[in-house]
């Protein structure tokens, strides 16, 4: 019996190319032709359209690599190169495991047979040109982006706090404009005033909260919601001080001309899309333009927020070394705690306290203020029993022992495929007789089992490799733990939170009583 695994994927950004069905079955008869002397057995693995192919991180990929790994497959089949892979530098890890495992891989569209030298060259080609293509279409996508950000159109994505989006007509092409929104800038420009009085962006939050001013969506702002209004440059004069602003930052600028003072201006390159998540660029790299709404903000106070969010901070940053647990301390209502230090007749206090409670008051959360010293001496005790009774510390159950080992299933297959090729043999020869139907049903029993077992095999693989990272981290956790109470007296403060950092998760305090979680 050959297993053929296709694998099928399909972007939903790619309405032209072939459906995730269409590729399976053009696969299913290509492997009718080439297997035509072969019992073949089909895997599918189509979780994954609307995943791009520009990585690993899919599902239906992942599992089909599991079982890979697990010499569940023979061949891996796939309609089109670039439908499994577009980077080749991944492409070729992937097929150097499958050659570990004797798996071969078949493109159905390039039609090139990884057996002989020629046709691995062939593929590794085709890999680099399908990267290519890739990185070319993402490169005209932004520099069209950008084209149509420096003309001054909105070029799409959540429309700004305040402001809405109109068509109008350009040439011969529509194009979409930001325009202020007469019936919710009003939230905007309170938002401004209030920082231009002085308010910081925490005593904000707590001011729209006790005011009830809320989003344009109905919620309440948090302190990031706040910060990216009034950061935004759309809401800016576009006057000559905004351009040197802006020159001095770095920044990408149109024609110092466009600069007079009449209209409000539009940032473009402020996020960058990762593998993982959107982040935020320095403003060196944005792009700023001239957008035909009228400004929100003149240039002279939109400057001044920006210098009172720099001011804020610096007054925000730590005058003491003080608060190990800094970063990694959470409430009992899941909010992070902060730091309080102050000095009274020549005493210095430090407490932790929940940033909900100070924002949002004690009918949020009543914590209060906890002193420093005694929650630390608790985290500290903790992991001095933890060194005492390293047996004791673990990140999670240990299930493995539920599960049938992978080298005894893996022989339990064994034996079973063995039992299916010899009762399909003995079929062979008994056809004609009473006794086939027998045969026949013993097979389709065994085939059941086999399917359970590679099931449990999967589960396992995965429940091994799981255990044994997880056997390497406590290790190297109780290390670290070991480390810092040998060297506590002498690691400096920043050495200490950042090793904690290291260690631990996150604490959670409720009142006296204290929770590491690693």
């Amino acid at each position: 019996m050959l297993t053929v695994g296709i694998y099928p994927r399909k972007s939903v950004y790619r309405d032209n190319s072939d459906s995730v069905s269409v590729q399976i079955q053009l696969c299913m008869d290509y492997a009718g032709i080439i297997f035509k002397d072969d019992d073949v057995d089909f895997r599918i693995y189509d979780k994954d359209e609307g995943f791009s192919g520009k990585n690993m991180n899919r599902p239906g990929f992942q599992e089909m690599m599991d079982d890979v790994q697990n010499d569940l497959l023979d061949v891996v089949m796939v309609y089109k190169l670039d439908r499994i892979s577009r980077n080749v530098q991944e492409f070729s890890a992937m097929y150097e495991v499958f050659q570990q495992h004797n798996v071969s891989f078949i493109s159905v569209k390039e039609s090139f047979d990884t057996t002989t030298p020629m046709g691995r060259t062939v593929m590794y080609i085709l890999a680099a040109f399908a990267q290519l293509e890739r990185e070319n279409t993402s490169e005209r996508v932004t520099d069209n982006m950008r084209a149509l950000g420096a003309a001054g159109k909105w070029t799409g994505g959540k429309l700004p706090t305040g402001m809405t989006s109109v068509r109008r007509q350009v040439g011969d092409k529509e194009h979409s404009y930001l325009m202020v929104d007469r019936n919710t800038i009003w939230l905007v420009k309170s938002l401004y005033g209030l920082l231009l009085q002085g308010y910081p962006i925490t005593k904000i939050e707590r001011y729209c909260r006790d005011h009830g001013i809320r989003s344009q969506t109905g919620k309440y702002l948090n302190t990031s919601q706040i910060y990216n209004i009034i950061t935004n440059p759309v809401y800016c004069q576009n006057s000559m001080d905004a351009y040197y602003y802006f020159a001095d930052m770095g920044c990408t600028l149109p024609d110092p001309a466009l600069f007079d003072g009449t209209k409000g201006l539009i940032g473009y390159g402020k996020t960058k899309s990762g593998r993982q998540a959107q982040r935020k660029q320095d403003k060196s790299s944005w792009t700023i333009a001239v957008g035909i709404h009228d400004y929100v903000i003149s240039s002279t106070d939109w400057i001044a927020a920006q210098k009172r969010l720099g001011l804020n901070k610096m007054i925000r940053s730590a005058k003491y070394d003080c608060g190990i647990l800094k970063g990694v301390l959470r409430c009992k209502c899941g909010a992070r705690m902060d730091i309080r230090t102050y000095t009274k007749n020549g005493i210095r206090f430090s407490y932790y306290y929940c940033t909900d409670m100070a924002r949002q008051g004690k009918a949020k959360c009543d914590t209060g203020y906890v002193r420093i010293e005694e929650v630390e001496e608790a985290f500290l005790r903790q992991l001095r029993k933890i060194r005492l009774n390293p047996d004791g510390f673990k990140l999670q159950p240990d299930t493995a022992s539920a599960l049938q080992s992978v080298s005894s299933l893996k022989e339990d297959l064994r034996q079973i495929q063995s039992s299916i090729d010899n009762l399909t043999a003995a079929l062979m020869n008994a056809m004609d007789s009473v006794a086939s139907s027998y045969i026949v049903a013993k097979i389709e029993e065994l085939d059941k089992r086999k399917r359970a077992l590679e099931t449990n095999l999967r589960q396992a693989a995965l429940q091994e490799k799981a255990d044994k990272s997880l056997k390497e981290t406590e290790a190297e956790i109780y290390q670290n733990i070991c480390f810092l109470l040998d060297n506590f007296d002498s690691i400096e403060y920043t050495g200490k939170n950042e090793l904690i950092r290291k260690i631990i998760k996150k604490c959670i305090l409720d009142g006296k009583s204290l929770r590491i979680v690693f």
